[in-house]
């Protein structure tokens, strides 16, 4: 019998110890911080950057690491391959019987509300393929820059499915109500152009060595500024949406079982 247990990969109780030293323990992350800025780079290209188990709690993990890292002002995230994310491994989740979906259904929903509450400013750097949950995860980002390779995609409705993570929720914090309409009732794919028009990326880069360039320097503007200031405001944006995400996330999980 194939058990499933309930935390796969935590290396050590001590988030801060996590981020010392070289030999970090991740199977699909790769992380380096550099003077007050965190980079994770998602890192599973075999399969597209897909959102395994292990890699969820690995991304879990190293998210509690830069929350209690009093060194950290901003984290950035990227792929190590030409697509951002090809969200959830659907090959991986398929194979699990009704009650273990249900409890990887909430255990997605609980690492999306952790970077939801995460009080530091995120930017993302995207390209190629954002789909699914990691496109998902690009609307939990404060700021997103784009390779003119990105394309974004939400499939679920396709495969009679609805968004698991609050896409729900978080599109419409940042996409016109009309294009969230688009985006997720009939799986349209966003290119580049579209998604700067819409509001979903603040800027887009021809050449990806540009584009990582002007993401560090941004990161080293934030991070200029004072941490408490920068947590304070981020806190206050999300106030005004925060019940309705919430209790959005909340009926997400609910409808899901219901299908």
């Amino acid at each position: 019998m194939t058990v499933y247990t309930q935390s796969i990969h935590l290396k050590t109780k001590n988030h801060i110890e996590i981020l010392k030293g070289n030999n970090l323990p991740w199977e699909y992350i790769k992380y380096n911080k550099k003077n007050n800025i965190a980079h994770v780079k998602l890192d599973n290209s075999s399969k597209r950057n897909s959102f395994n188990l292990i890699m969820r709690e690995e991304l879990k993990e190293v998210i509690n690491a830069i929350s209690v890292d009093n060194d950290i002002k901003v984290l950035i995230f990227s792929s190590t391959s030409e697509n951002f994310s090809s969200g959830a491994d659907l090959s991986e989740f398929n194979t699990f019987p009704s009650i273990v979906k249900s409890n990887q259904i909430a255990k997605y929903k609980n690492l999306w509300i952790d970077l939801y509450q995460f009080e530091k400013p995120i930017i993302s750097l995207t390209r190629g393929w954002a789909i699914g949950a990691g496109f998902e995860l690009l609307m939990l980002s404060d700021f997103v820059f784009a390779h003119t390779s990105s394309k974004f995609f939400m499939p679920e409705v396709q495969w009679s499915l609805i968004p698991i993570s609050g896409g729900t929720q978080t599109f419409i914090n940042k996409i016109k109500d009309l294009y969230v309409k688009e985006i997720l009732l009939f799986s349209e794919e966003i290119n580049a152009d579209k998604g700067l028009k819409i509001g979903l990326i603040n800027c887009i880069f021809e050449d990806y060595s540009e584009l990582l360039n002007h993401v560090f320097k941004y990161a080293e503007k934030i991070s200029s500024i004072d941490t408490a200031r920068l947590i304070k405001i981020k806190k206050l944006l999300n106030f005004s949406t925060e019940k309705n995400i919430y209790f959005g996330k909340r009926l997400e999980a609910i409808y899901s079982r219901s299908l």
